[in-house]
């Protein structure tokens, strides 16, 4: 039985502290080396994003031939180049996307000067990168014209979407006078200023928050003007990114410099990413919507939309799916679902008639995200399909039709049992790539524990067997060839927190610093953004292409596993009016931030010292919020607002219960602190 509270407590309990009083539960010695500034919100110092369009680089990288004040042209005097072959290669210190501007003072007569672009330093040329696709290995330079006092400005075909290096060379035997160059930001074009992001993170480890902030920027270069996308098929030289890829003014992509194309495996990473960060939910909606107008008549979705206009594969049909139910849950858009409702129907019926007898379904279609796929039972799309399955049975009830409803969930929990049957190796502690098939994959087994389909027993089972894979730069997948897992990898970072536990909890956040602080620390990389994939130490390459792209969308899994699992703030239901503030804290001694709902802000931070834990919650009276109070192995006694609501061995008051790791405090609206001390 439950101690009687009076009215009087339970008011006092519901309204809470009048203002989240944040900069307490942040030691003015957070950010080692990170300067004051930025008054009571320190994070803003690790956002990467321009807070002006115009842009302008930030140093000198290297030269080469007859180059005179190299270091003039950044302070808005003149540059001079003169030769053919010498150039100057200008450093915008990190990934940036848009069209160039040069402004050169004069010349030496009629002269032609190019301009070429790239991510990496590795690449660094007068020939820019790889963006395009086909047998050519590198892009081509594009030609300004000059004669005498001349600007020029990129044409809006050649908009260059991601890169770090600008190399200006005289392509012509005379002498131009360079004296300012500038880019126009063009990436999330739905926004005035970039750098104003709806949410934050910030914690007590540098590093993280770095990575937190990188992954948003990555997000964010990968938002662009559904006007801006890659022409395919590519033209015979350089490159044309006045693709029509969608509608809207904005839409999620899968790369900044390529494809620049809706990929539906990426929007899995990618949606709930940009909610994170920007509370960004209509690029999703115009991502998905393009995918949904060119479904086929059999139900089949495409594998990419315009212009590549893919089809055969299983999964990517799969993941708009789970990707359209991401999208309801930030936004509780019924209407929009009201409007795909027939598509989605049809899409399912489209898979389901690839069960076989086991109850699994057996892809035909094996396109996939690094590899082609074999075809029969394979363990991501089965899961991918549970998803779908589970998280269509709450679509449908939107709808209005409750036998579609249990239908979907029946066949859902009779798709688990029969992964469980024909996948789960116990001796390994893993799903199996295949029923017969030795190896345990990354994406598949994250995919189990982030997505909720494996226990609780299997799931810590899994996250321990996934830190088996590690190596001293990633995370690695199996299931390709041991190679660094980043898409792969973004699923893992989520599962380690959705296994939970203080073991799970601890390698989420070592795999986050590892993998990911390798990719915003190596030289080779753009110090702002994570990439699409890369090798492993010893292989003699970082890349070992110029087509690698390294502002990719599904690389940005650490921002979600971050906000909802390091912090603890993550959207439950429809609309997010409920929501979670349940942390796993591993080694971190404080975090803060915010997330986003259709009724308000929702700002979260706690701190743990000597073993104490307290929080302070600030959210929308709309809202209904549960928050857990990490028990850390120890009897603990809660109160919330100064209030007893967990004496160490049962609740004072309804709403509130324990599972040994947690105490649990449902029902709450407004804002509350919280905090434990030994029992």
């Amino acid at each position: 039985m439950h101690h009687s509270v009076s009215r009087r407590r339970i008011a006092a309990l519901t309204l809470g502290m009048s203002a989240l009083l944040a900069a307490q539960a942040v030691p003015a010695s957070a950010a080692p080396g990170q300067g004051s500034g930025h008054g009571s919100a320190p994070w803003k110092r690790y956002n990467l994003s321009p807070s002006s369009r115009t842009v302008r680089p930030v140093a000198v990288y290297n030269t080469s031939g007859d180059v005179k004040n190299p270091d003039a042209v950044l302070k808005g005097r003149k540059t001079t180049l003169s030769g053919a072959g010498s150039y100057v290669t200008l450093d915008f210190g990190k990934e940036v996307g848009g069209l160039t501007t040069l402004h050169f003072a004069g010349s030496d007569g009629a002269q032609q000067v190019g301009l070429a672009f790239n991510e990496s330093s590795t690449y660094v040329a007068i020939d820019s990168d790889a963006s395009t696709g086909g047998p050519r290995s590198r892009d081509g330079a594009l030609t300004a014209d000059v004669d005498g006092r001349t600007t020029y400005t990129t044409p809006e075909k050649y908009l260059r979407g991601g890169f770090r290096y600008l190399t200006i060379f005289m392509q012509s035997g005379g002498s131009v006078d360079l004296d300012e160059v500038s880019l126009y930001y063009t990436p999330a074009p739905q926004v005035k200023d970039p750098s104003k992001y709806a949410n934050y993170f910030y914690s007590s480890d540098d590093l993280l928050n770095r990575i937190w902030y990188a992954g948003a920027y990555t997000v964010q270069l990968n938002t662009i003007s559904p006007k801006t996308g890659r022409v395919w098929e590519a033209p015979a030289q350089l490159w044309d990114n006045t693709g029509d890829i969608g509608s809207g003014t904005s839409i999620l992509v899968d790369g900044a410099k390529r494809d620049r194309t809706v990929w539906p495996g990426d929007l899995g990473v990618e949606i709930p990413s940009a909610y994170a960060a920007f509370d960004d939910t209509a690029s999703a909606r115009n991502s998905l919507d393009v995918i949904y107008q060119h479904q086929r008549d059999t139900g089949e979705l495409p594998y990419a939309g315009p212009e590549l206009n893919k089809y055969g594969s299983d999964t990517y049909h799969l993941w708009t799916l789970a990707a359209s139910w991401d999208y309801y849950k930030y936004t509780g858009d019924a209407r929009w679902v009201s409007g795909i409702w027939d598509q989605y129907k049809k899409a399912v019926d489209y898979t389901s008639a690839k069960m076989d007898a086991k109850g699994l379904l057996s892809i035909t279609g094996t396109s996939d995200s690094v590899r082609i796929l074999a075809k029969g039972e394979n363990l991501i799309a089965n899961v991918l399909l549970w998803r779908v399955l589970d998280t269509g049975a709450q679509l449908a009830r939107t709808q209005g039709d409750e036998d579609l409803a249990a239908s979907y969930a029946q066949r859902a929990a009779a798709l688990r049992t029969a992964i469980n049957a024909n996948f789960w190796d116990d001796a390994a502690g893993a799903y199996k790539f295949y029923p017969t098939n030795a190896i345990h994959p990354q994406d598949g087994n994250s995919l189990a524990v982030w997505y909720g389909l494996a226990d609780q027993a299997q799931a810590r089972r899994i996250s321990a067997e996934l830190k088996g894979n590690w190596n001293e730069v990633a995370s690695t997948a199996p299931e390709n060839k041991g190679n660094p897992g980043v898409f792969s990898g973004s699923m893992e970072v989520n599962a380690h927190f959705a296994a939970g536990g203080q073991a799970a909890d601890q390698a989420g956040v070592d795999i986050i610093r590892r993998e990911w602080g390798y990719m915003l620390s190596n030289p080779q990389g753009t110090g702002s953004t994570f990439w699409e994939s890369y090798r492993n130490p010893g292989d003699g390459c970082v890349f070992c292409s110029a087509y690698t792209s390294l502002a990719h969308a599904w690389a940005t899994g650490p921002v979600t596993a971050l906000t909802f699992g390091v912090l603890g703030l993550n959207p439950t239901g429809t609309g997010g009016r409920s929501f979670d503030f349940v942390p796993h804290t591993a080694d971190l001694t404080f975090a803060q931030g915010r997330i986003t709902t259709t009724v308000g802000a929702v700002d979260g931070s706690w701190k743990v010292s000597k073993g104490a834990y307290s929080a302070k919650l600030k959210a929308p009276r709309a809202a209904t919020g549960r928050a857990g109070v990490p028990t850390f192995d120890q009897r603990i006694k809660v109160r919330v607002d100064g209030h007893l609501v967990w004496d160490g061995t049962r609740a004072l008051m309804k709403g509130v219960r324990t599972d040994g790791e947690y105490v649990y405090v449902d029902g709450l609206h407004g804002n509350h602190t919280l905090r434990s001390e030994r029992a």
